[in-house]
């Protein structure tokens, strides 16, 4: 069996640097960090955890709450923390809150009765779940949420919103609508920046598909719905943005079903670019939140107050348009060139 001393001469160091290394102490240099981990791998060193969190007050664990873990945006979320955790020398215990607050509330408990070193979180809502959080008595790191007194990594829905406006502007298209809720925290800011950019160019919304968020429900709800609004008021738009990228896939399939194709007669844009936008045909237009950055940036973050004790900070990445093939009819000249996937 593999001692804490083999790797400690096979990386030149001491059996004490080992153990800090282990146990992520501050004083370690990076450079001696990243040679002990490496022969932490080589030799499949298997620590003793129990041993190190009572000598060290640490379990090297980190706790993170999700709404929907099926959810692809927070899926693709969840891998880049546990990749970026699994890289520091952290397990992750990841937890459904499907957006409830007593059980968001029931999860940090158990949490904090796991003595977790730290909780990364999509709370449910920025401000009835603040008492639970600051209970919590770790370091916590809030994701696409702010969340006062706490550090937070997001993009601007606003600014999001404003963005898929303008590209829609750049298209030529006049006839607008939105699909998705209108009312929930971040799909509010995504709406009131798509309908506000649109305002300023003399242009309302001529539909407004109400939906719940898709995490809150079966997905093919958003198919029902928007079919029922055809048939109650009809479609009146060349374009739609939907709340997220689940939400236009299963526009798509409402628009198919009612003689619609996209996007020769409708034109849809999702938010998230997951990777439902470049598997479903035709392509998806989306916002592109960088998930893997917020996965990484969050755990960085999250080490930094675990070890530190550095100060909460506001962490806000930026986003852009990457246009496909659910918006792109024709190019229109004297427009800007936006950036283009396939």
């Amino acid at each position: 069996m593999v001692s804490m001393q083999d790797i400690a001469n096979k990386a030149g160091v001491s059996r004490v640097t080992v153990s800090r290394v282990l146990s992520n102490h501050p004083s370690v240099k990076a450079e001696t960090r990243q040679k002990v981990l490496h022969w932490v791998r080589e030799l499949d060193y298997e620590p003793n955890l129990i041993a190190q969190s009572l000598a060290g007050n640490r379990t090297n664990i980190i706790g993170l709450l999700v709404p929907e873990i099926a959810y692809p945006f927070f899926s693709e979320i969840i891998e880049a923390i546990e990749n970026q955790a699994f890289y520091e020398g952290y397990s992750v215990i990841i937890c459904n809150t499907h957006r409830s607050l007593d059980k968001e509330k029931n999860i940090l408990a158990q949490l904090r009765q796991r003595k977790v070193d730290g909780v990364i979180a999509v709370p449910v809502s920025a401000q009835h779940s603040l008492p639970a959080y600051q209970r919590l008595q770790v370091p916590a790191v809030m994701i696409t949420k702010r969340m006062e007194g706490f550090s937070s990594v997001y993009i601007s829905h606003f600014d999001g919103g404003q963005q898929i406006a303008r590209h829609f502007l750049n298209m030529g298209f006049q006839k607008i609508g939105y699909i998705g809720p209108t009312r929930e925290s971040t799909s509010a800011l995504k709406y009131a920046g798509f309908q506000q950019y649109l305002a300023a160019s003399q242009i309302s919304l001529s539909d407004v598909i109400e939906c719940p968020a898709p995490e809150n429900m079966n997905a093919s709800l958003v198919c029902q719905l928007v079919k029922q609004y055809a048939a109650n008021s009809g479609l009146h738009c060349e374009a739609y943005l939907a709340n997220d990228d689940i939400t236009a896939c299963e526009a798509i399939t409402a628009f198919r079903e009612l003689g619609y194709a996209v996007p020769q007669d409708i034109a849809i844009a999702g938010f998230d670019n997951s990777f439902l936008a470049k598997e479903i045909s035709p392509k998806l237009t989306a916002l592109a939140q960088p998930l893997d950055e917020i996965g990484k940036k969050s755990v960085e973050i999250l080490l930094d107050q675990i070890n530190n004790s550095a100060e909460p900070c506001m962490y806000e990445l930026e986003s852009r348009v990457i246009a496909r093939e659910s918006t792109i009819r024709f190019v229109q000249t004297g427009h800007k060139t936006l950036e283009r996937a396939t």
